[in-house]
């Protein structure tokens, strides 16, 4: 039987040499993927700064996704490229100012590269918004009566398949061609409500984040 000292001195050894196999932050390339600490990092300088601040404000500002980016020099060619160089391209959203913000962040430098505002509609989707979506669908009386009983047990749909409930609610993005169409201009969710492995005919759910409306289509009877 291995001593408990001894076992943790060969625990410690294992993680200083899986430590040493990672390379340095500054041997990364360009497009290596984040860590945690790097994205962390980026998100926060991202958020710190003063033009973000004034555009999203400090409280309530969701980040939608962080990712190495490689960029041209201004004026520059392909040629010039740093592949060294860690950049990072950070999108944040405020949902109630719906705004959002493309920043550019030198990881080596600690510092903002770029700010390009961003109006909702260009922001992606994330599971914030699905939820959101859901937590509106399930507050609308007539979605609740076609979901009887059972309608608060759905949950929105997640990766982990542990914490995944029996009753699930899916989205996808939807924009409408038509401009008296609201969702030609605000952020809609269209909703899908499954059993199990069995999606439901109805209620065939969109919601209008950006106007906090419910919109039910009702199936004509035969």
């Amino acid at each position: 039987m291995t001593a408990p000292g001894a076992l943790a001195a060969q625990q410690n050894n294992e993680q200083q040499e899986a430590r040493s196999q990672q390379p340095p932050t500054n041997e990364r390339r360009a497009l290596d993927p984040l860590t945690r600490e790097e994205q962390a990092v980026a998100e926060r300088i991202a958020r710190n700064d003063g033009r973000v601040k004034q555009l999203l404000g400090e409280s309530g500002v969701r980040l939608v996704s962080a990712r190495p980016v490689l960029l041209k020099p201004e004026g520059g060619s392909p040629e010039k490229l740093d592949l060294n160089l860690r950049q990072v391209e950070v999108v944040l959203f405020h949902p109630q100012r719906e705004v959002g913000a493309r920043v550019v962040v030198n990881l080596q430098r600690s510092g903002v590269v770029d700010v390009q505002q961003l109006a909702s509609r260009q922001v992606p989707m994330t599971a914030d918004d699905l939820a959101d979506a859901t937590q509106l669908a399930l507050k609308d009386a007539e979605v609740l009566r076609m979901l009887g009983p059972a309608a608060q047990s759905f949950r929105p749909q997640t990766a982990d398949r542990e914490a995944a409930s029996e009753n699930q609610v899916s989205g996808l993005p939807v924009r409408s061609t038509d401009p008296a169409d609201p969702c030609s201009k605000h952020r809609c969710m269209d909703l899908h409500f499954r059993r199990g492995t069995d999606f439901l005919s109805e209620p065939v759910v969109v919601v209008d984040l950006t106007a906090r409306h419910v919109y039910v289509e009702r199936r004509k009877s035969r």
